[in-house]
C-alpha cells in the first residue's frame, strides 16, 4: 500500500509558531502581530505540502526483505506489539527554503518568523497526512510518529528510508552527506499499527537527543501533542 498526496495548509498554527520563537506572552504586541501575519501570508504563498508513504508488515521488529532497518532500542520499544508499520515522508517543498534564504539577506526577524512557521507547517502537514492514512486502518490502534534521529534511531538510515519510498522522485525530498533532508522543512517518520497497543498519547522526553537543552522541557512542557 502506497500513495502520494497533497495537503493544503490554509493557516499556520500561530500558538505553536510563537512557542518556537520563544515568545511567551499570550498576545504579541501590535507590531509583532502585524509582522507575523505578513510572514504567514508570504509563507502560505510558496508552501506546497505533500507526502508519500508505504505500509509494510512487521516481523520480529523489522520489515522483511528490506534494505531499511529499524535500528535502536527506542524504535524497537516504540513498535512493541505492532503488526504493521507506516513509513511516511512529508515536506512543505523547496519554495519555503528559498523564501527563508531570501529573508535572511533582507532581515533576520522575518527570517526567524518564517523559519519557525515553516517548522510548524510541516508538522501540520504530518498531522493531516497521518489522519488521511489512518482512515485505512479502522479498528486498529497506532503509535505516535517516531522520527529518524529521535533517540537512538539513527539519521544514517535516511538514505535507505527515502529510497524505499522513492521520495526524491515522488515528493522531491533528498538527503545530503550529513544525513540531513532537503528541503530542510521535511520529515521522515514511522508509525506503528496494531491492536491492544500500550503506547503513550504524547512523545516521551526519555529518548530525545535534545532533552537537556529543550526549552519546552525547562518550562515543564512537552513538544508532543
Amino acid at each position: 500500500m502506497e500513495s502520494v498526496q497533497s495537503v493544503t495548509i490554509e493557516q499556520i498554527n500561530m500558538n505553536e509558531a510563537l512557542r518556537y520563537l520563544g515568545i511567551r506572552s499570550e498576545e504579541p504586541d501590535h507590531r509583532t502581530k502585524e509582522l507575523l501575519l505578513l510572514c504567514e501570508k508570504e509563507l502560505l504563498q510558496v508552501l506546497d505540502g505533500k507526502f508519500v508513504y508505504k505500509v509494510f508488515p512487521l516481523v520480529n521488529g523489522q520489515i522483511p526483505n528490506c534494505t531499511f532497518t529499524l535500528q535502536g532500542k527506542a524504535i524497537q520499544k516504540h513498535l512493541e506489539g505492532c503488526e504493521q508499520v507506516i513509513l511516511l515522508c512529508a515536506t512543505v517543498s523547496s519554495g519555503v527554503d528559498a523564501l527563508i534564504r531570501k529573508k535572511q539577506i533582507m532581515g533576520m526577524a522575518e527570517a526567524m518568523m518564517i523559519d519557525s512557521m515553516a517548522s510548524v507547517a510541516v508538522e501540520q502537514v504530518c498531522d493531516k497526512a497521518e489522519e488521511m492514512v489512518l482512515k485505512d486502518f479502522p479498528g486498529m490502534e497506532h503509535t505516535w510518529r517516531f522520527g529518524l534521529g529521535y533517540g537512538d534511531f539513527p539519521l544514517s538510515g535516511q538514505k535507505d528510508f527515502l529510497a524505499l519510498l522513492d521520495a526524491p522522485k515522488r515528493v522531491g525530498v533528498c538527503v545530503n552527506g550529513a544525513s540531513m533532508l532537503t528541503p530542510t522543512k521535511s520529515v521522515t517518520c514511522v508509525i506503528g499499527i496494531g491492536k491492544n497497543l500500550n503506547v503513550e498519547s504524547i512523545q516521551s522526553c526519555d529518548f530525545c537527543n535534545m532533552r537537556e537543552q529543550c526549552q519546552f522541557r525547562k518550562e515543564g512542557k512537552n513538544c508532543g501533542k
